[in-house]
């Protein structure tokens, strides 16, 4: 059964060993050390990063894209909830290491005593992105094939998603006219009901190119009606980052 819903970043800037005077990355490590996963025992991580939309076939990858080396996670995955997922999706194993929308939650605490399975959605962003359409497509199709492949398990689902990325002049985009009130819509969305987040999921894309479209459209599908515990919210480089979760 789905048992706990979680959303988190995954800027590598995060880390401590990348950044460790950064204040806003203290918050968010806190908060991500806070979330509550003891109803779950098997966490699915879905980012919007990486080579198609699919299951990774290992639970293991590194930071070495940004150039940075010596930055790896591993964990152990669940065999089972990973084949019958990529069967009831209908998209392939993706036999490539983890992307870092995955890598990094994982590097920043989250569900530490847990076996991870990670999820791939097209990626919206940057050159060579997939369109918007295509994503949300997968998105929904993901959401019906994780509620169709649980069981008796408690499984926890992640979306790996950034809010804009247009909120101040060191923004990726610099300032976007409308990126700093349609990220205050989804915080308070989020803390409402997750399902409300679909209909921001256009705007987010279109005023800031946040690149958790795809995990966002998935989560507000799989979670609407859920209690949230609390979000936190920060912007310290122009780009929203989240961290809540959810619970039944």
């Amino acid at each position: 059964m789905i048992a706990h819903g979680a959303v988190v970043p995954h800027a590598p800037v995060l880390l401590e060993d990348i950044q460790p005077t950064l204040d806003e990355g203290r918050r968010i490590r806190k908060a991500i050390d806070e979330l509550d996963f003891s109803s779950a025992d098997v966490m699915v991580v879905v980012s919007p990063h990486g080579p198609a939309a699919g299951i990774y076939e290992r639970c293991e990858g590194s930071l070495s894209g940004f150039g940075i080396d010596g930055v790896e996670a591993v964990r152990a995955t669940d065999v089972e909830l990973s084949r019958s997922l990529a069967n009831a999706w209908g998209r392939a194993p993706i036999e490539s290491p983890l992307d870092f929308g995955v890598v990094v939650p994982l590097l920043l605490g989250l569900g530490v005593t847990l076996p991870v399975v990670g999820v791939s959605l097209p990626q919206t962003t940057g050159p060579g992105g997939s369109s918007l359409s295509d994503a949300l497509g997968a998105a929904k199709t993901l959401s019906r094939a994780l509620v169709s492949v649980t069981d008796q398990r408690g499984v926890a689902v992640v979306a790996s998603a950034h809010a804009s990325a247009g909120h101040s002049a060191r923004a990726p985009l610099t300032e976007v006219s409308g990126a700093t009130e349609v990220d205050s819509e989804l915080v308070a969305a989020l803390a409402d009901d997750p399902g409300r987040v679909e209909g921001l999921v256009e705007r987010l894309h279109e005023t800031g190119e946040a690149c958790g479209a795809g995990p966002l459209a998935m989560f507000a599908e799989l979670f609407e009606g859920w209690r949230s515990e609390g979000v936190t919210y920060e912007a310290p480089y122009g780009v929203g980052y989240l961290v809540g979760q959810w619970l039944p």
